[in-house]
């Protein structure tokens, strides 16, 4: 009898055990999230047309799905042409989420225009959802804005063009589409003259800020980052050089000779297409903290890599835009 009462508690125990098991939470993805079928449970919902973000608004995107899936949000300027894209892999789209604070992933900059948006789900092919969203006000980026070529500063922008080598189009231009607003600065030219990789260059002074030396957010060199933006074609051969010049003599004016100059390293040779955004932090120029104190100007020079130009060597080009110093870390798109 003791046997059998012993047994029946060994089953009973086995029985509860393999209950509980059962009820253990599983880790891996649910089945239909993998091999079920898709279905759109909510569409595509925004929630307001218009938006202000100078004023703090902010645009929610809301969906749902059957299952958890990769999803892509794109907005596109239809002046601009920037675009943002918001991904996840959810069931649903919030305000967690998918929220635009009026940001871009693809320069340039978005403009006070109107936005198509369109919810993708790559997994499936034949599935859009599309709207609409008009930017009343754009987005106020972070830093300390040194220039970004908007206004006709030609008194404190310094065009070297000793050797005659760029053509009359450089400088100040609204012919493309700028990063940032509707002007950008161009350089462009040919070597062909005195074949010493020089092809011209600007020096734009700090008085362009409206302040002897240029307002920035932190002069802790390990603080401080260096933001602008850089349009390139693709071409081959071209360099673009920047360099940061210090008032040497406290003279509270750029002098070309005296003032000394500091260099990122590395240059950027020109390679892509579009526009880039270029961000380093100031300890890597090399400048201590009483000199940026005293940062003059900003000097951008075009060089062309004569030991790959061809005979007669081709033409070289870059812009430059948005020129901006930010705090703790590179410019936050």
């Amino acid at each position: 009898m003791r046997n059998l009462i012993y047994i029946s508690l060994l089953f009973s125990g086995l029985l509860l055990s393999s209950c509980d098991h059962v009820t253990e939470p599983f880790d891996g993805p649910a089945l239909v999230d993998r091999f079920g079928e898709f279905n759109l449970v909510q569409g595509l919902a925004i929630n307001r047309s218009t938006v202000d973000f100078q004023a703090g608004e902010v645009v929610v995107f809301t969906a749902e799905f059957n299952k958890n899936v990769d999803w892509v949000i794109e907005i596109i300027g239809q002046e601009s042409g920037a675009v943002k894209r918001i991904v996840g892999f959810d069931k649903e789209l919030n305000t967690a989420n998918a929220t635009w604070r009026g940001g871009t992933t693809e320069l340039p900059f978005f403009k006070e225009e109107m936005c198509s948006v369109e919810l993708l789900i790559p997994e499936e092919e034949t599935f859009s959802n599309t709207g609409e969203v008009e930017i009343l006000t754009t987005k106020i980026y972070a830093g300390s804005l040194f220039t970004d070529f908007e206004e006709d500063q030609s008194s404190s922008i310094e065009f070297g063009n000793y050797e005659f080598e760029l053509v009359p189009e450089s400088g100040r231009t609204n012919s493309f589409q700028a990063a940032q607003g509707e002007y950008s600065y161009l350089l462009e030219g040919t070597d062909d003259v005195v074949p010493n990789f020089f092809v011209g260059l600007i020096n734009v002074e700090s008085t362009v800020t409206g302040e002897t030396y240029a307002p920035l957010p932190t002069t802790v060199p390990e603080d401080l980052y260096f933001n602008c933006f850089i349009y390139s074609d693709g071409s081959p051969h071209g360099i673009a050089v920047i360099q940061f010049v210090f008032d040497t003599n406290d003279s509270g004016a750029f002098e070309d000779g005296p003032d000394a100059t500091f260099q990122i390293e590395g240059d950027f040779p020109l390679t892509w297409e579009g526009w880039q955004h270029i961000s380093h932090p100031m300890s890597e120029v090399g400048m201590t903290q009483s000199q940026l104190e005293k940062l003059v100007a900003i000097r951008v020079l075009l060089i062309s890599d004569m030991n790959s130009q061809p005979n007669p060597p081709i033409p070289v080009d870059f812009a430059i835009d948005f020129i901006t110093f930010t705090e703790g870390q590179a410019l936050e798109l």
